[in-house]
């Protein structure tokens, strides 16, 4: 038994001196000090979410019932949609504006309404003052409630910014749909309209900015 646990600390000494002048790590991975809070990234979607997305233009008269025999079912079971609602905020639309030239009429997200006013790009304090302007609403996927009592914590929508426009001092819309787009779980997906993907969920948004999404906030 000696023997053995001597050998198994040559081989350990063996590995310390190779990996020291490979440059290699032995301690464990530091957690990532910019994940956001699970209360935060509620904070976020509850002011970006809409109960309402315009998907596809092309899509006629639909009950919203799952009829068997639909005419808008897909091959794999599902349906196409023309616009989808929901009691409450449920999905941030990851488009600039869905004219559909009739009855049904035209949509534009409260964000990109919001946040990009006159339609062009915007700076960090601009983009942070829009952004405490949108209020909150508590939406659809979070675990828990949430009250904005406090407004929009700053980190929060450092964080925002951060995903959407990088190191960069402007956000244009464009750019800011783009990033959203890529918080999706499948980022390359046509959408409906064959724009990308056409709106987000929670789960998605809270694990793209880091944050638990199955957390409780209490």
């Amino acid at each position: 038994a000696s023997r053995r646990a001597a050998c198994v600390r040559v081989c350990v000494y063996m590995l310390l001196a190779a990996a020291i002048p490979l440059g290699l790590s032995l301690s464990p991975p530091a957690t990532s000090a910019s994940a956001l809070s699970t209360r935060d990234a509620c904070l976020l979607f509850g002011a970006l979410a809409e109960p309402l997305v315009h998907l596809d233009p092309e899509v006629g008269a639909c009950c919203h019932s799952a009829c068997s025999d639909c005419e808008w079912r897909l091959p794999d079971g599902g349906y196409r949609f023309d616009v989808l609602k929901a009691t409450k905020p449920k999905w941030v639309p990851c488009y600039l504006r869905r004219d559909f030239g009739d009855e049904r009429g035209c949509h534009e997200p409260r964000w990109a309404s919001a946040l990009f006013p006159g339609g062009g790009e915007v700076t960090r304090a601009q983009f942070g003052e829009a952004l405490a302007g949108l209020g909150f609403e508590m939406p659809m996927g979070p675990r828990g409630s949430v009250g904005a009592d406090g407004g929009m914590p700053e980190s929060a929508a450092d964080a925002l910014w951060a995903w959407l426009a990088g190191d960069g001092d402007a956000l244009t819309p464009e750019g800011a749909r783009t990033r959203l787009q890529a918080m999706a779980e499948d980022p390359q997906a046509e959408g409906a309209v064959g724009e990308g993907p056409d709106h987000l969920v929670w789960k998605e948004f809270a694990k793209a900015l880091g944050a638990k999404p199955f957390e409780m906030i209490v």
